[in-house]
């Protein structure tokens, strides 16, 4: 299957699972108990914005992309109705507006590009000016291989919302096929 099709067919599925999670919130309403609804978008970039057949470059296909309201609207309200979005992108600055400022956690590894700095510093609620944190910007730029920055933003406790540095571990299982 192509891109497009692709991007079409997770994009359909992912917004008929989350007008269900509104139905079943509705429904919760009356007592009846649902289980939170997980929706991971891998390639994130690809399936939020669409796929661009024929740009010259990265930066003019995400230019030229446009969001579905829905998603807007998925990433804004979805937490009201039980429905947890998880977004993976290899380059941040090309998700959607709107996307990433909805998010309140972020996991972040090496970045590609300026832009994706950026975007991570603002996420961390870090300067993105000036030399206030260019600690950070200059650290998220040489990051090495296997280290992340996490902020873990939906807590009542602002000491528990500040980033941290973490080393994820693998899991020692076969790989999906």
């Amino acid at each position: 299957m192509d891109e497009f099709s692709k991007s079409a067919l997770l994009s359909l599925a992912a917004s008929i699972l989350y007008l269900d999670a509104v139905v079943r919130r509705r429904e919760s309403l009356s007592g009846i108990k649902f289980p939170p609804m997980q929706i991971v978008f891998e390639e994130a970039n690809k399936v939020l914005s669409g796929v661009d057949i024929g740009a010259a470059s990265d930066h003019e296909s995400s230019a030229a992309s446009q969001t579905a309201q829905i998603f807007l609207d998925m990433w804004r309200d979805g937490r009201k109705y039980q429905c947890f979005l998880h977004v993976l992108a290899q380059t941040v600055s090309e998700l959607p507006a709107g996307i990433l400022s909805s998010c309140n956690n972020g996991f972040f590894c090496q970045t590609k590009n300026d832009r994706d700095r950026q975007a991570i510093l603002a996420h961390i609620a870090r300067n993105t000016k000036g030399f206030v944190n260019s600690e950070y910007d200059r650290f998220i730029a040489r990051m090495p291989v296997g280290m992340a920055i996490a902020k873990l933003g939906y807590t009542p406790d602002m000491l528990q919302t500040e980033p941290y540095l973490v080393e994820p571990l693998m899991l020692p299982a076969r790989e999906p096929d």
